[in-house]
């Protein structure tokens, strides 16, 4: 793993900070191009990605802390955004939010520009995952399987399976890599959803997909990754699965009302 992508004398980028910029990046520049699809000015596009980062981080950011306050015995750690530590409902939730209170003021319509930011969404796990991978943080279940992981010792992954590997009396212990699925999950989501674009007519329907392959992909993966005790909600349930579950019917009944299509103008 490299938790540091580059050095140049005292300055470090790191490779999860280094991954989150690249994903905002490809996400807005995407979303500005279907914009135009949709008869909205980019710009505007723009202006809410601002929002979007802000609230997207700060969420993330905040959920993650929540379930590992044994890991900030510094509270200026939870801070430091570019050591990894995110939790993708909690900037997504917020996020979601902040946009609709954010197009309520400027006098769009949510369920468009949600269609239109949707498979930024979805790019932008590709990245941020990797990023993950690379910082050996969101790690997951110890595995005999062929697709485990040794993760450095240094590293949040490396240091649990460390912890594990002297429980069972074991030299190291290989973990799954979780990241890994999310961001292939990610870069499938996306897939869908662009091949599905000319069907998906209906506003709020690539949303409402979305948070039906989204949920469904998180309630899976997440059988495999580790969470401590207290993420446990409902019958050994993460609290990730359970909101997975809500997004999903959420995203179903998104996609099954019953509305009147509303065909992209422009460009």
């Amino acid at each position: 793993m490299h938790p540091v992508l580059l050095e140049l004398g005292r300055l470090q980028i790191r490779s999860y900070g280094f991954m989150l910029a690249v994903s905002f990046l490809l996400g807005i520049w995407l979303a500005g191009r279907r914009a135009k699809r949709y008869g909205i000015d980019p710009q505007k596009i723009l202006d809410l990605s601002v929002v979007i980062i802000l609230a997207a981080v700060v969420g993330s950011r905040l959920l993650y802390v929540v379930f590992h306050l044994e890991q900030y015995r510094n509270p200026l750690d939870i801070f430091a955004l570019w050591q990894g530590g995110a939790t993708f409902y909690g900037g997504f939730l917020l996020a979601v939010g902040a946009s609709y209170w954010w197009v309520q003021r400027n006098g769009l319509k949510f369920l468009t520009v949600a269609d239109i930011i949707a498979p930024s969404i979805a790019l932008g796990l590709v990245f941020t995952r990797v990023g993950c991978l690379l910082s050996g943080c969101c790690y997951g279940q110890p595995t005999d399987g062929p697709l485990g992981l040794v993760f450095p010792p240094d590293s949040p992954a490396g240091s649990a399976a460390a912890a594990w590997a002297q429980q069972m009396g074991r030299d190291h212990v290989a973990l799954h890599p979780a990241q890994a699925y999310s961001s292939l999950k990610g870069l499938a989501i996306f897939t869908t959803l662009m091949l599905l674009q000319p069907k998906l007519t209906k506003p709020g329907s690539t949303f409402g997909l979305l948070l039906v392959l989204y949920g469904i992909g998180r309630f899976v993966i997440d059988f495999f990754r580790f969470y401590e005790d207290n993420a446990r909600v409902f019958l050994g349930l993460s609290f990730n699965q359970a909101i997975s579950i809500a997004l999903i019917a959420l995203g179903l009944f998104m996609l099954l009302r019953k509305t009147a299509p509303e065909k992209p103008t422009g460009a």
